[in-house]
């Protein structure tokens, strides 16, 4: 474990005295604001001892979760690459089709009428599978090196409530019904798509929810059971290619036409139904190579190292041990706090920083603490809290990373302030990598509401904290008798 250099200056100021507050509040677009100076003070009676401290003690260990939740999530991931700290990384999705379409409910109707076309005048063309990219971070690794992509046919369908992780798996069948040698260039304007010819067999199994209650809309459950299995998408390449990022957004196109007339109509059917990445990481011969799942490593053990990877549940964990001195000199008062977090340099260019931290609290077993209603973790809010009930967590904090100097700051004064005043637990914080582009929902519903996995991830970004000076806590705080 590692603390932080011990260098401390105290003056003694009168009770007029003010200083500036600053409150750093982050949002999901990436907008960190500033509140107006504030006065700070007791009133002239009281004596007043106001206290500038970088010796509070911050203590980092990696921890790896016990599971990391990949249901439904905003993006596919496939691919592998190789990481010099996180091993081996292999990716693979499992999804379902989506009636959903721009063209709103499968209706084909004969041209200009609105007479529907009976099933034996509707005739088959073809059917194509489009892999958009996802536009932020789209790919980790080497672009440059191939890949075979290959879509096989589930021979089970996925659980519209389950709840995968990123160690789940489904069955499929042992043919693809799709293998493609492709060239990722994610980051040129004539590659942001790959097309692929699917079997006519797909196309035509789709085709027969024209014109049923199956191909409207709102009928869901519908669509679902004409149409049961899903897919899996895989790649073989060597270790060290790359994991791609494909947009939920893309889709199968089947293509039709009406008998007797030349205009080709398309159905769209999106990759966006029930849907999971499997992720895998081999750590053999890498600094995480002991650490399971519930367990922990001191950044003694790694050299003054710690880490996080979103994608294969690996995180920082920070403690604040020697806190709990400040309140050994009277009552005291957090003015400002501000936890700064500077992540190494990364040795290649093609990983990424999370683009924001947040911080959940973890307890002893470095489990996240959950507000009883909706197992939402708590995170650490913008404000306060002021209490622990669930409506004082509603604006967790989201730091946005600096490019300038490669850092997250963030505003600790009311959450230090809950601590010191034993309202809040000083068991830790867990570095969490919130995502703007994710689609949560609910296990008992299926529906949109579980914003948990806004903080949960499967992303592949990476992040090393290496040494003392990577995480320091400065603290101004006012004590009084």
């Amino acid at each position: 474990m590692s603390q932080n250099a011990i260098i401390t200056s105290t003056r003694n100021w009168l009770a007029s005295w003010s200083t500036r507050l600053f409150l750093l509040a982050g949002a999901v677009a990436g907008v960190i604001a500033c509140e107006e100076p504030k006065e700070i003070g007791l009133p002239p009676t009281t004596p007043v001892d106001v206290s500038y401290t970088d010796t509070i003690t911050v203590t980092r260990e990696t921890i790896r979760f016990d599971s990391v939740r990949s249901n439904d999530q905003g993006n596919l991931m496939v691919g592998r690459y190789v990481d010099p700290v996180f091993g081996k990384v292999q990716a693979r999705a499992f999804f379902e089709l989506s009636q959903y379409s721009t063209a709103g409910d499968f209706v084909v109707n004969d041209s200009a009428t609105t007479n529907p076309t009976p099933a034996n005048r509707i005739i088959y063309d073809s059917t194509r599978l489009f892999l958009d990219y996802d536009r932020f971070n789209s790919f980790y690794g080497d672009t440059t090196q191939a890949q075979e992509l290959q879509l096989y046919r589930l021979t089970d369908s996925l659980i519209t409530k389950a709840n995968y992780d990123i160690s789940s798996s489904v069955p499929a069948e042992s043919q693809p019904l799709i293998r493609q040698v492709i060239r990722p260039r994610p980051t040129t304007t004539d590659s942001l798509s790959f097309r692929l010819a699917l079997p006519d067999a797909i196309g035509r199994e789709l085709m027969t929810l024209a014109n049923t209650d199956a191909g409207k809309l709102a009928n869901p459950a519908l669509f679902k059971a004409k149409i049961q299995r899903g897919f899996l998408l895989t790649s073989t390449s060597n270790d060290r290619a790359a994991v791609l990022s494909f947009s939920r957004l893309s889709a199968v196109y089947v293509y039709f036409h009406v008998e007797g007339e030349k205009t080709t109509k398309i159905q769209a059917f999106l990759l966006n139904g029930k849907r999971f990445n499997q992720i895998t990481a081999d750590r053999n011969g890498t600094p995480l190579a002991s650490l399971q799942r519930g367990q922990t490593l001191s950044s003694t053990a790694a050299n003054g190292r710690t880490f996080v990877q979103p994608a294969t549940g690996v995180t920082t964990k920070l403690t604040f041990p020697t806190l709990v001195n400040l309140v050994r000199s009277g009552r005291v008062a957090i003015n400002r706090a501000d936890l700064v977090i500077t992540p190494a340099n990364s040795n290649g260019a093609t990983v990424y920083f999370p683009p924001y931290l947040a911080l959940a609290e973890a307890d002893e077993q470095n489990r996240l603490r959950r507000l009883p209603i909706g197992g939402f973790p708590f995170m650490v809010p913008s404000i306060g809290p002021e209490t622990r009930l669930a409506s004082s967590f509603f604006g967790a904090q989201l730091v946005a990373r600096a490019s300038r100097t490669n850092e997250y700051t963030f505003d600790m004064s009311g959450y230090l302030q809950s601590i010191v005043t034993n309202l809040s637990p000083n068991t830790g914080l867990a570095l969490m990598t919130p995502s703007s582009s994710l689609f949560s929902v609910s296990q008992s519903t299926g529906q949109g509401v579980d914003n948990s996995q806004l903080y949960l991830t499967d992303r592949v970004w990476r992040m090393e904290l290496n040494g003392n000076t990577s995480v320091k806590l400065i603290v101004f705080y006012t004590t009084s008798q």
